[in-house]
């Protein structure tokens, strides 16, 4: 939505926010719905760029070519394990680059360079319509 269409609706008295904060969504679960339906593409994308159909992806993972179909099209049934492992079905490398990732998050603070360096933790407003005064 551009800013003419934002102040549109706004002047109309509609308020305008995020999914997010129309349900009330912790930052967590924000972050994990969007890499479930980032995970959910980059099973197709992977799957394309090895050359398989959703058919011979399914019969690598155990399942069936409509629940590789699921998979890509973000149904929400689909858990993150059944991602994973279409992931690592389609991208042999994928297990050794999650275990490099996995290494570098326990490496001590220490190891990861001066504080300056690091980038900041994104923080987000309050959500809307949820009482943030404290007791006098």
């Amino acid at each position: 939505m551009n800013k003419a269409q934002r102040e549109r609706f706004q002047r109309a008295g509609w308020k305008v926010g995020t999914v997010g904060e129309l349900l009330e969504l912790t930052p967590v679960e924000e972050d994990l719905i969007e890499t479930k339906l980032r995970l959910g593409g980059l099973v197709r994308a992977l799957r394309e760029r090895s050359h398989l159909s959703q058919a011979a992806l399914a019969k690598r993972i155990g399942s069936s070519q409509p629940r590789v179909a699921k998979i890509e099209s973000h149904d929400p049934e689909v858990s993150l394990d059944l991602q994973m492992k279409a992931i690592f079905a389609s991208r042999p490398s994928a297990s050794r680059e999650l275990a490099a990732l996995i290494r570098k998050w326990e490496a001590p603070i220490s190891a990861r360079g001066p504080a300056h360096t690091r980038r900041p933790v994104k923080t987000r407003p309050p959500l809307l319509g949820r009482n943030t005064k404290t007791a006098a």
